[in-house]
């Protein structure tokens, strides 16, 4: 009996040492500000645009629905400005100046008061929603604000996923890699001047 008992408080001390979620490492934990992005393609953002979006190492075509899957890594790379002709972002080194992780809770698919409002205490951004009409989704972003002397006007990459609110985690930077292929080459380092 006494064999059990001392098993049995063993197993117990055991089970409460264990965490309840192991969280992954996310972008933001894993690239310093200072690293460098390089670009390997020609990016062509359309006239009336200030983005592209990019999946699985492809820039994807603009079309009037969205090309990506949402619910899997993919990314945006974004212009500071919408213009009225289209533009070329040429293959460059970028540093990252800025890395930010945010969410966006968009409610309802029926609700357009979407809007985002900063946490007092939270660095994640959440949308203040009214009349929600069913289940909510979340996208996690991690956003990096870029700068080339060469092409300012190249402002950020946003990188994330689509998820129910109780399952969405950061990207991973593996996640991130897989999304943006070879066409755009993270270097977590400060080797070059840009």
């Amino acid at each position: 009996m006494k064999k059990i008992i001392v098993l049995l408080s063993c197993l117990f001390a055991c089970a409460c040492n264990i965490p309840a979620s192991i969280s992954l490492i996310s972008v933001k934990d894993t690239i310093p500000t200072g690293s460098i992005l390089q670009i390997t393609q020609t990016i062509v953002i359309p006239a009336n645009r200030s983005y592209m979006y990019i999946a699985n190492g492809e820039v994807k075509k603009l079309k009037n629905y969205n090309t990506v899957d949402i619910y899997q890594p993919y990314c945006t790379i974004h212009l500071h400005k919408e213009h009225s002709q289209a533009r070329k972002i040429s293959p460059d080194y970028f540093k990252v100046t800025k890395i930010e992780e945010l969410e966006r809770d968009f409610g309802s698919i029926f609700n357009n008061n979407n809007r985002f409002v900063k946490h007092v205490r939270s660095r994640f951004i959440k949308t203040n929603m009214s009349d929600d009409q069913g289940p909510s989704i979340v996208m996690h972003a991690t956003i990096l604000t870029l700068h080339s002397s060469k092409q300012p006007n190249v402002k950020e990459l946003v990188c994330g996923h689509w998820n129910d609110p109780h399952e969405i985690e950061p990207l991973t930077l593996k996640e991130m890699k897989t999304a943006l292929g070879k066409l755009i080459i993270v270097k977590a380092t400060k080797d070059k001047k840009i």
